[in-house]
């Protein structure tokens, strides 16, 4: 018997359901069934009924049920008291490029509370922030992701993930642009602008469904360079919402972002992003504390 298979038991107990609890524990729903087929061979019980209806615990698994909540409580209140990263006072995140200044702003929240606590955060390609996490080289990724790249079967069961938020697709213009007072665009408001774009896959996606055949003025993975050159009039970029958010460029209105309309649509998009953690580990009470305040950021 070990935690995992007492945490299995207690999610299908609640959801009366293996693919439910699976979903929710975001592990596959064999890998539930067989941590319980295997726990009922070693204790020589049926924990579980299994119906067309449903799931629900036998007399046995009742028992076993109530015990496991106490022993899980338990181990929890040990692990904080006693738990190993307690003593380590160091918080490593990867992010996604559209998110460096929200994880800044999370970063100067969270540092006021924690000011003992050295953070280090490295902007990744979503892949890379998975890869990372998978071999345990940072304790937290925050970037966007389809649910289907989190499904993966090389990853799924490496990771686990909670949605946090998502954000519209926009595109950033100068103030000395004449796209700059407008609610929305379109693509036929951009499809004869010059961009500068983000080098990434996903970038590239984004670009896709929008603008074929673009005029790029240059491609880079300094965010930084690429807002200087729309802040100057050279081009525009595309970003979403959250990219800038609270820069002072946009604050003071040399610069404005505008959410874009697909073509042949009145619907904006958006992509979901996700806080990303290992799943081979507890979330430390840090990681779960900086979750909080990139939720914070955003909402500011």
């Amino acid at each position: 018997m070990n935690l995992d298979q007492l945490r299995y038991i207690l999610e299908v107990s609640k959801e009366r359901s293996l693919t439910k609890a699976a979903n929710n524990l975001h592990v596959s729903t064999p890998a539930v069934s067989k941590a319980i087929t295997l726990l009922e061979k070693e204790l020589g019980i049926t924990i579980f009924n299994r119906t067309r209806q449903g799931v629900t615990p036998t007399m046995d698994g009742k028992k076993l049920i109530k015990s496991g909540l106490e022993i899980l409580q338990k181990t929890e209140k040990l692990y904080e008291e006693f738990r190993p990263d307690k003593k380590v006072k160091s918080l490593k995140i990867g992010c996604g490029p559209a998110l460096t200044y929200v994880m800044y702003d999370a970063f100067l929240l969270f540092s006021s509370e924690n000011p003992d606590i050295d953070v280090e955060i490295v902007e990744m390609e979503k892949d890379d922030i998975l890869e990372a996490l998978k071999n345990n080289q940072i304790d937290v990724g925050f970037s966007q992701y389809y649910t289907e790249e989190l499904h993966r079967p090389e990853i799924m069961d490496c990771i686990k993930y909670e949605f946090l938020f998502n954000a519209n697709i926009c595109v950033c213009v100068s103030k000395h642009s004449d796209l700059y007072h407008k609610e929305f665009l379109t693509v036929d408001d951009i499809k004869n602008e010059r961009f500068v774009l983000y080098k990434s896959e996903r970038m590239k996606e984004m670009v896709e469904q929008y603008v074929s055949n673009i005029k790029a003025l240059f491609t880079s993975n300094n965010i930084d360079v690429l807002r200087a050159a729309v802040t100057r009039g050279c081009a525009i970029l595309f970003v979403h919402n959250l990219t800038f958010i609270n820069h002072p460029d946009v604050l003071n209105g040399n610069l404005a972002i505008i959410p874009i309309k697909k073509a042949g649509s009145d619907e904006y998009s958006y992509y979901d992003f996700w806080g990303v953690q290992p799943a081979s580990r507890r979330a430390s009470e840090e990681v779960r504390e900086f979750q909080k305040m990139v939720l914070k950021a955003v909402k500011k």
